[in-house]
């Protein structure tokens, strides 16, 4: 009963995350712009079918993604005069012959298949199918190594600049918030088991967090040590909490310098 009611947490923690993003739209130079969100109903249907296989994990790029091209919104409005379909904008026209055909490209002509790509833009509607089409997308980009901005670009284009800046925000964002998420069921567990939190945080992360209250400059480019290094700016400006894990290893240096 303690572990359903605190996975129930955990996804009432990600609903809350959605929910925030989807009222917020950037524009360029990085103007803030708070709107309506996304209904938690459709939220929470989208957020059932990321979890589906693994409830402790969530892709952050495909959150990232579906914000840029619908607000998170499955319920969106067919975009580039009607041929961009559901919440990530997929063009059914390479979609199906790419995913869903046998035969591939091979003896695909576009203009004879317009019943085709009619059908699969409607499929590419529901919250299921646009996730394992998007899915298998980046897996693509993942084995050619290329960034996902690439949704956008085609696999062969250049990405647009500030498309990629907004992937590389939402991802890093969304990843953090995943780790904050789940940080909070060990944290419970953890109490709920011997009345103490453990520290859940990588290691990258840490050090992210210890540079920035130290006053260095930041030291890497990677989203986990960059989301740690933002997230103690938020605590030095008084608009965070430090986390579990950050007071917990303040503590151990402190005593270890002590002792030493």
């Amino acid at each position: 009963m303690n572990l359903l009611i605190v996975l129930g947490l955990s996804f009432q923690c990600m609903m809350d995350t959605m929910s925030y993003a989807s009222s917020i739209h950037l524009k360029p130079g990085w103007e803030v712009v708070q709107s309506r969100p996304t209904s938690e109903r459709q939220l929470k249907r989208f957020l059932k079918e990321l979890t589906r296989e693994d409830d402790s994990y969530v892709d952050p790029r495909i959150l990232a993604l579906s914000w840029i091209e619908s607000r998170i919104r499955p319920r969106v409005r067919r975009g580039d005069r009607g041929k961009a379909c559901g919440m990530f904008q997929i063009h059914a026209r390479y979609s199906y012959p790419m995913f869903r055909r046998r035969r591939g490209f091979k003896g695909w002509v576009e203009e004879e298949q317009k019943e085709v790509i009619g059908k699969e833009c409607r499929k590419l509607e529901s919250i299921r199918y646009s996730v394992n089409t998007m899915e298998r997308l980046l897996t693509l980009m993942d084995k050619r190594e290329l960034h996902p901005c690439h949704h956008n670009s085609g696999f062969y284009g250049r990405c647009n600049t500030w498309y990629r800046q907004r992937v590389d925000y939402w991802t890093a964002y969304f990843k953090f918030a995943n780790f904050m998420c789940n940080e909070r069921i060990v944290k419970i567990m953890a109490m709920i088991r011997t009345g103490n939190p453990i520290p859940t945080a990588p290691v990258v992360m840490m050090q992210g967090y210890l540079d920035a209250m130290g006053g260095k400059e930041p030291q890497s480019e990677d989203l986990t040590y960059k989301s740690g290094y933002d997230l103690a700016k938020l605590v030095q400006d008084g608009k965070a909490q430090a986390p579990s894990w950050a007071t917990e290893t303040s503590a151990k240096s402190e005593s270890d310098e002590r002792e030493g």
